[in-house]
């Protein structure tokens, strides 16, 4: 997959943005800095307004404890399991220990060939919990669109799936 490249232009006065106030004179983010656990592009999309909506409080009714399911785009692509849980110090030890909870999607089945190689119980964590570390998603979700990137082998617009894989809706582009 091709590495991804987004600039963060120097601030002309004082921001307020916990995320973007750091970066006065400006930053270079890369992939890595961009998609916490090297995620899918499609899929952190198609993930973050559930992980949102957890951040704010949403409880989804997938189970007792709020998650949801969330599918990837492709066809044959992977499930998660979108989620909030509070943290224990096992999730990744960027978290500090002042987080009282952590948002992660947890793959829970694929469905076919991943060209991001996302593995059964790994999971993908929503990155608000580690300030510092990646760019502000809301930022990567609002110019993702604009980013023009080639999807991965696995999405074809003929055959895209609606974000809920429990029930089996495909979608086509014309």
């Amino acid at each position: 997959m091709g590495k991804i490249k987004i600039s963060q232009l120097p601030i002309g006065k004082d921001t307020r943005c916990p995320w973007h106030g750091p970066y006065r004179d400006g930053k270079l983010f890369n992939s890595e800095e961009i998609l916490p656990n090297n995620v899918c592009p499609w899929l952190y999309n198609t993930s973050y307004p559930y992980f949102l909506g957890l951040l704010y409080g949403a409880k989804f009714n997938w189970n007792e404890r709020g998650d949801c399911q969330v599918a990837c785009p492709a066809t044959n692509g992977i499930d998660v399991i979108v989620q909030k849980r509070d943290n224990d110090g096992s999730f990744d030890p960027r978290i500090s220990d002042k987080m009282k909870f952590v948002i992660f999607a947890q793959v829970v089945k694929r469905n076919g060939d991943c060209p991001y190689h996302h593995q059964l119980d790994e999971r993908i964590i929503f990155p608000t919990c580690m300030m510092g570390h990646y760019m502000c998603p809301a930022a990567f979700v609002n110019i993702f669109p604009l980013l023009r990137l080639d999807p991965p082998s696995c999405i074809k617009k003929d055959f895209i799936r609606c974000p809920d894989w429990a029930d089996p809706i495909v979608l086509s582009i014309k």
